[in-house]
Formats: C-alpha cells, sequence, structure tokens
C-alpha cells in the first residue's frame, strides 16, 4: 500500500505500479484465465506478461492523477478481464469493483479470487446502457481496450459513466489508435479496418468459443476528445503510445518505425485519455428502436 500523502516522484511510480502489477501477474499464475477449455484456446501462457507494460501504464497513470487518501478512492474497471489492473490496485490501496460480462465475472471461481482482495464483482450487460451503480458512487472509472468491441452506439453508455462518477472523478479510456500508422498501411493495401469476416462466422459456429468479435469500431484522438467534452468531461491528458517502444531495436525497419512514432506520436497504436467529470451531462438522449429494444430515453 501507498503511503498517503507521501510525495511519490515518477520513477518512484512507475517502480510502485510495477511491483504491483508483477505481483497481481504472479497471483494468476496457473489460474484458468478463461472461462472454458475452448476459450482458452488461441491464448498464450504468456498473455499476461505480453501486455505488462499496459497494466503498468494504467496503474502508474491512476497512481498519478487520483492518488490514495484518507477517504477511500472508489475504482470500478469496466471489462476488468483477468483482474491484473483490479489486484495491483486493491493491493495498492483503492477501493474496487471489477465488471464485465456475467459469463465470465460470475465464475464462482473469479468471484472467489476478486473476494481475496476484498474486490466487489458485478456482471454488467454494456448493451443495455443503464449501468447498475448509484449515482456519482466512483472515483475513477476505468475503461481499456473495451470501447473498440461495443458494436453500437456508445454515447447513452457513457452518458451513464459520467453519471456514476462522482464529480471530479477521472474517467481513463484506453483504446487503439484509429489514425495510427499501421491502420494507415494496411488500409493502402487495400484492406479494411474492423471486424474480420472470420470472426462473425466464428461467432455463430456452435463449435467454437467466440462470445465477442473484434474491433467494430475505432477512434482516433480528436473524435475522443469530442465525444468525452460534449459529455460533460474536461481533458485533463491524452497521449499516444506503441508496443514497439518497449521492444530492443531489431532492424534498422524498427529503429526507423521508432524514429516515425517519435516525431509524430499521434501515429501509434494506441492512445489513453484522463478526463475529469466537471458535469453531469445535460444531454438527454431520444433513443429509437434500432439502438434499443425498450429504452426510449437517457
Amino acid at each position: 500500500m501507498t503511503a498517503v500523502g507521501k510525495i511519490i516522484w515518477p520513477k518512484e511510480l512507475d517502480a510502485i505500479a510495477a511491483d504491483a502489477v508483477d505481483g497481481a501477474i504472479s497471483e494468476l499464475s496457473g489460474f484458468h484465465l478463461l472461462a472454458n477449455d475452448e476459450m482458452d484456446a488461441g491464448y498464450h501462457a504468456d498473455y499476461l506478461i505480453k501486455h505488462r507494460h499496459e497494466y503498468v501504464r494504467t496503474v502508474r497513470d491512476v497512481l498519478k492523477f487520483r492518488p490514495v487518501t484518507d477517504s477511500p478512492v472508489k475504482v470500478l474497471e469496466i471489462g476488468a478481464f483477468f483482474g491484473v489492473v483490479c489486484i495491483a490496485l486493491a493491493t495498492l490501496g483503492y477501493e474496487v469493483t471489477a465488471a464485465d460480462v456475467p459469463e465470465y465475472i460470475e465464475l464462482s471461481e473469479q468471484v472467489e479470487r476478486y473476494a481475496r482482495y476484498a474486490i466487489a464483482t458485478k456482471g454488467v450487460r454494456l448493451e443495455d446502457f443503464v449501468m447498475p451503480f448509484n449515482d456519482e458512487q466512483f472515483d475513477v472509472i476505468i475503461m481499456c481496450e473495451v470501447m473498440e468491441h461495443l458494436n453500437f452506439n456508445p454515447l447513452p453508455l457513457l452518458k451513464e459513466i459520467n453519471r456514476i462518477g462522482a464529480a471530479g472523478s477521472i474517467f481513463y479510456l484506453s483504446m487503439p489508435n484509429a489514425a495510427s500508422l499501421f491502420n494507415r498501411i494496411w488500409c493502402m493495401r487495400g484492406n479494411t479496418n474492423g471486424v474480420k469476416i472470420r470472426e462473425f462466422f466464428a461467432q455463430l459456429d456452435a463449435s467454437d468459443a467466440l462470445i465477442a468479435n473484434g474491433h467494430w469500431r475505432e477512434y482516433n484522438g480528436a473524435e475522443t476528445r469530442e465525444i468525452l467534452e460534449r459529455l460533460g468531461y474536461r481533458i485533463k491528458h491524452q497521449y499516444f503510445f506503441s508496443l514497439g517502444e518497449t521492444l530492443p531495436l531489431k532492424s534498422w525497419k524498427s529503429w526507423l518505425f521508432r524514429r516515425i512514432l517519435k516525431h509524430w506520436p499521434t501515429l501509434k497504436e494506441n492512445q489513453t485519455t484522463i478526463a475529469i467529470r466537471e458535469k453531469r451531462t445535460e444531454l438527454v438522449f431520444d433513443i429509437p428502436a434500432t439502438v434499443h429494444r425498450t429504452l426510449r430515453r437517457l
């Protein structure tokens, strides 16, 4: 647990975040990460290690922008999945709630494991829009690598996130960058971004355990800012990052790639936006039946 009120320098934040994340990854060693054997297929044992840099970055940013205080700092992670960030933040003194699809988060072994760290769990259906939480309940809301998977208009959901965030709370939104160099090259080669055709078939195949498709819609940095600002947020910080920055240089191509991204960071593959909830949005959405079967107004 971090010391309340202590000034922590950036390098110390990195070290604290890394230690907490490594502890969480160790906790998951040997744990059945996905719901069944079929869902495990295609996931390598080193998945968590490969994504370690993302977990460390998220925990470090939370420590920086909303440090632990004498009063409980309530954190909600939407799309908690394996729970690395939740467990890391809980060990650092945050009061954490993990939310994900019921098929995963409500597994008894998941609930038991989270409970060992005093982490509450909640099954949510984001496509239902209405979140099962009280008004202004959370000081930090984290949503990493989720928004690009939503196959519906995300604005009603984001309005709900605005509702359950406390005044001055942080909305931590991290996802792929639609304007990345990779995406631009991919499209120039005649390809399209988004869900692959094979994923459409896999989701409807009784022998395949896929229940969620890939990236339905990615956003660039400007689009992310516009959405959040119109929903009552102030952008505190936005930055772009790349997996390539964490890997050793192996060729002149990787050297050139890194140089390009250094000068044009908005071409990196990923983006993180840290937004402050300045007000509860006054926008009222009239929701057509093509967007939601029963909810007409939010």
